[in-house]
């Protein structure tokens, strides 16, 4: 019964399935290549602007970050920050090798202020304009109880656990999982460079113009409207990251779209 199912006018569908999810995850590489190449042209394009000298519009700001109102504790260092990412990751092992398999992962940001020597601007970040470097990672192995902060954090989330189940055969400690804990931040004091439009009617703490996502965090923004980057290093580091992302994706794109074209040109051949 599944073979007709899976055939059409004699047709076997199962293969072509297979290739379409490579063309699906081509495609899909390729559009996120695209976006991070056409924001990193957007930024190259922009010069900085002294904060004082900030009003609306298409602007771009780098200095230092400061706290504005509020400030996050990062959920595995404990450290004070602005905004950060998480990831979790399970080390798993199947009939392909081994792999970091992520279990979860998020963003979290409160707006903050960017200082130069003239004046002080606000940030409202979007999880979709953040990009930060890793600050923290530890290993937990399998047989190892997770550092307290991390095992409050993971009591704190119900889809997590870190197994950490053993029994021993012959000596041999068995079962239970590897795990990998990752924190990107932005903290107060360090280099911080915020592009996006300038609302001199938006003010966080008080400070105003702020810069902010006139997409409103939209995932396609990158692809169709202004560019919003939030990052803790500089200009050039900034516009560097887009592009080493958006030549890495179109690389791997073009390697997943050469897969069904070479499998279909041999069939035809």
């Amino acid at each position: 019964m599944l073979e007709g199912i899976l055939q059409l006018d004699g047709i076997d569908l199962l293969p072509l399935l297979f290739l379409s999810v490579f063309v699906l995850v081509a495609l899909g590489l390729v559009t996120y290549g695209v976006a991070n190449l056409r924001t990193y042209a957007q930024l190259k394009s922009m010069t900085p602007t002294d904060a004082h000298a900030v009003g609306s519009g298409l602007v771009e700001v780098e200095g230092e970050a400061a706290a504005a109102m509020q400030t996050l504790e990062a959920p595995f260092s404990g450290e004070e920050c602005v905004a950060y990412e998480f990831e979790v990751e399970r080390y798993r092992y199947d009939d392909d090798g081994s792999n970091w398999d992520t279990k979860a992962s998020g963003t979290r940001s409160v707006p903050f202020h960017i200082q130069d020597e003239t004046g002080t601007v606000g940030v409202k970040p979007t999880e979709s304009g953040l990009s930060v470097e890793r600050n923290y990672r530890t290993v937990v192995e399998s047989d190892e109880r997770p550092p307290e902060r991390i095992q409050a954090f993971l009591d704190g989330e119900d889809h997590l656990d870190h197994d950490t189940a053993t029994f021993d055969v012959a000596g041999i400690s068995i079962g239970g999982d590897k795990h990998r804990f990752t924190e990107r931040r932005l903290d107060p004091g360090e280099s911080a460079y915020a592009a996006g439009r300038a609302e001199p009617t938006t003010a966080v703490d008080g400070e105003s113009p702020t810069v902010v996502d006139a997409n409103r965090g939209g995932r396609l923004s990158s692809l169709v409207g202004d560019p919003f980057v939030v990052a803790d290093t500089g200009e050039d580091e900034a516009e560097w990251r887009h592009l080493k992302l958006g030549v890495g994706m179109m690389l791997f794109g073009a390697l997943f779209g050469a897969i069904p074209v070479y499998v279909l040109s041999q069939a035809l051949a």
